[in-house]
């Protein structure tokens, strides 16, 4: 269960802006020309849309904006938002031609913790798109890497149970990787199976991880089709949205274990999706012979088997005739 507030970057690793001695000690806030910014490359959040946004436009209206925005210089004169992409477009629909900026002179790794620790300290998971967090998770773990933060991200990058589809903490040592992840986990306010599972999105196509979006899919059936090739996925997404089929824990459980025998032929997905592998074969109609109809054709010492044939044989007689009779 994901409480409402992920703690931020710098609660987790340790603040990436004062441990570095690349960046500028110097913090000020400068005012910048709003053409002068552009939007963080890749950036894993939407803007905010309807209501929110005209709340956010009218405030800066009345009381302008009130908290700086995050910066980087990237050359000829413009700088990248790290935080504060909703201000800037907010700012933009109010008419506002500048804004105050801090400016931070951090690396491209640094920028992404900045970006990512952010937006998880000003939004809930309950604010966020299931792609949002599974984007952000993946970008923050990455960044968090290739800064050195490298013991406590293995740990979870190479988790003992990959497929994620339980806990799987009988049997495991009590080390110092298992405190790491429990580290992250509580520092998150979120299960380390979970932050398993939304990095797995990651791994959808684009049209799936809509389908996760709109809540037309699961998370841990999402988690589940995942695993399965590009190709197969897009199979699956034709499939349903044609057929309009729904795909559920068992559905993907099976489609998932198909795929990893390479039994998952495009037969299988139209019959896991369907439900007709589900369905059991009708038995055969039983039919009984009247006592009388025994006694007169029948020989009293004639046994089961006996009776059998000569009826298998009078039937196959009666088909012949009547198959000849309708040719004429």
């Amino acid at each position: 269960m994901i409480e409402k507030k992920l703690r931020s970057l710098e609660d987790l690793f340790g603040d990436p802006i004062k441990n570095k001695s690349t960046v500028k000690e110097s913090g000020s806030i400068i005012e910048l020309e709003l053409d002068c910014l552009i939007s963080f490359s890749d950036h894993p959040f939407k803007l905010y849309t309807g209501e929110r946004l005209e709340n956010m436009v009218e405030s800066i209206k009345e009381n302008g904006v009130l908290q700086p925005i995050i910066v980087r210089p990237v050359g000829s004169g413009k700088y990248e938002i790290l935080a504060g992409h909703n201000r800037v477009n907010a700012s933009q629909l109010a008419g506002l031609s500048k804004i105050r900026a801090e400016i931070r002179d951090v690396d491209d790794h640094e920028a992404v913790i900045i970006v990512i620790a952010t937006n998880l300290e000003q939004r809930s998971p309950s604010d966020m798109l299931p792609s949002e967090l599974a984007k952000a998770l993946k970008m923050q773990l990455e960044a968090a890497k290739a800064t050195g933060k490298k013991q406590i991200i293995n740990a979870l990058d190479s988790p003992s149970n990959p497929h994620g589809d339980r806990d799987s903490q009988e049997g495991n040592p009590v080390g110092h990787r298992g405190k790491s992840i429990e580290k992250v986990a509580d520092k998150n306010r979120m299960s380390k199976t979970n932050i398993q599972r939304y990095i797995r999105l990651n791994e959808l196509i684009p049209d799936l991880l809509e389908r996760v979006d709109d809540e037309t899919i699961a998370l841990r059936p999402a988690v589940h089709l995942s695993y399965l090739s590009r190709n197969e996925q897009q199979i699956i997404e034709d499939t349903i949205s044609i057929k309009g089929y729904k795909i559920d824990m068992a559905k993907s459980e099976k489609l998932k274990d198909l795929s990893k025998r390479g039994k998952l032929t495009d037969e299988k997905i139209y019959s896991v999706l369907s439900g007709e592998d589900e369905k059991k074969p009708k038995k055969p109609t039983s039919i009984k012979l009247k006592p009388k109809l025994v006694t007169k054709f029948f020989k009293s010492e004639q046994n089961q088997a006996e009776i059998e044939k000569v009826i298998e044989e009078a039937l196959t007689i009666y088909f012949q005739m009547k198959e000849e009779k309708e040719d004429e």
